[in-house]
């Protein structure tokens, strides 16, 4: 049984904030992911194709629009992360894994378990301490993000 249509109708001025928004570089992920799943709903495009592009699961994207239902925009798009750990995936890992993967020979990449990855991470200085799955997350990204060259490395 799949879910009801439940269209959604920005005014122009609301489309013209969030594509705002978007355009700002240092603007956070997460409000980010918010406005586009926003924009791709008014464009009444299928929940599926915004989740893949965005890098979420359907149910996220479901969640969202609720979230938008219930808060309206200014609250939606400003609201706080919801607690949680902050993130071990910072910039200086970014960097160190994206160096890693665009550097290493075919047969080298894929021969690195992940907890050495986690280890070599540390030893850089990089990071005090990262789980191999936090590793794992970015190193599937990243592959996903640099250049075709690097990725089939």
């Amino acid at each position: 049984m799949g879910r009801h249509r439940d269209p959604l109708r920005l005014t122009a001025a609301q489309r013209a904030a969030l594509r705002h928004c978007l355009a700002q570089p240092e603007l956070d992920p997460r409000q980010r992911n918010r406005a586009a799943t926003l924009l791709d709903w008014d464009a009444a495009r299928p929940v599926a194709d915004t989740a893949r592009r965005l890098g979420m699961t359907v149910g996220r994207v479901y969640a969202l629009r609720r979230l938008y239902r219930l808060q309206g925009l200014e609250a939606y798009l400003s609201a706080p992360p919801q607690g949680g750990a902050p993130t071990k995936l910072t910039p200086a890992v970014e960097t160190a894994l994206a160096a890693l993967i665009t550097g290493l020979e075919a047969d080298e990449a894929s021969h690195w378990p992940l907890r050495r990855l986690a280890a070599y991470l540390v030893e850089q200085g990089c990071t005090r301490s990262i789980s191999p799955a936090t590793v794992a997350k970015a190193w599937q990204r990243l592959r996903s993000l640099l250049p075709a060259e690097a990725a089939a490395r």
